[in-house]
């Protein structure tokens, strides 16, 4: 069980500030309003209303408001039990992270505040319910995102890879070799970081770069699609349809007109 130290919540004036000091215990700070920054140990965290900063016990914190501001703050020690089900109580280093669901954040620490001041005879319990429930549902969106920041970065590659290849002919298991994931994996993280199936965008690609050499080349439709790729003309020309609404002959009449 978590044990808790204190908890509070102050409205600060834009000139407070904070000097050199040790944390003793861990540290949740949950911001409401306003602006300031903490520096921990050798790293800067601005924060802002919405954003939560956990300190691990040991380090060497100081802090200047930016302006007038209010938080949460809650110092706490977990038990050997508490690290092992919560990766962000056993890494000693602090974690800043933007909440998506700042009125939840709010309401809990409220409700937590309310039990610590009551000194009821379950306090201790109320309370460690409380941070626990809290600071898992940061662990999970810190999770999140990581996992997300990876299909980011896989989904950068891959667009640079078809931006590099898009006139061989490319297939989705290319790009599942190229990347190492299976082809349903890539379709999905695709989907979900850009809106396209990756076979959608290397079609976007082709179209972009098939109408840039119609305005700058004498070129036939038939050349054309051979240096973008296609495997035929006429799929060329569904394809070019699709993504543009007219076919290469009517942007070419356009273009003339």
């Amino acid at each position: 069980m978590l044990n808790i130290h204190s908890c509070y919540v102050r409205d600060l004036s834009g000139k407070w500030a904070l000097g050199r000091s040790l944390t003793p215990s861990y540290l949740l700070i949950f911001i409401t309003s306003g602006r300031l920054v903490y520096h921990v140990d050798n790293e800067d965290y601005p924060l802002q209303k919405g954003d939560a900063l956990l300190i691990p016990a040991g380090s060497f914190r100081w802090a200047k408001a930016l302006e007038d501001h209010q938080r949460y703050a809650v110092f706490f020690e977990p038990t050997g039990d508490d690290k092992q089900l919560l990766p962000i109580l056993s890494e000693n280093r602090a974690y800043k992270l933007r909440l998506d669901n700042t009125a939840y954040f709010k309401q809990r620490l409220s409700i937590l505040l309310h039990h610590w001041l009551q000194k009821g005879p379950y306090v201790n319990a109320a309370c460690s319910a409380i941070l626990m429930e809290v600071l898992s549902v940061i662990n999970h969106e810190l999770d999140h995102r990581g996992i997300k920041g990876k299909k980011t970065k896989m989904v950068k590659d891959i667009k640079n890879y078809i931006a590099a290849h898009y006139s061989d002919p490319l297939k989705l298991q290319d790009l599942s070799a190229y990347s190492g994931r299976t082809p349903n994996y890539i379709t999905c993280a695709f989907k979900e970081v850009t809106g396209f199936t990756p076979i959608e965008y290397l079609h976007v690609v082709r179209v972009s770069v098939a109408k840039d050499l119609m305005l700058e080349k004498s070129m036939s439709v038939r050349e054309i699609s051979e240096k973008t790729g296609f495997c035929d003309q006429a799929y060329f020309n569904r394809v070019f349809k699709k993504v543009t609404g007219h076919s290469p002959t009517a942007f070419l009449h356009r273009k003339s007109g």
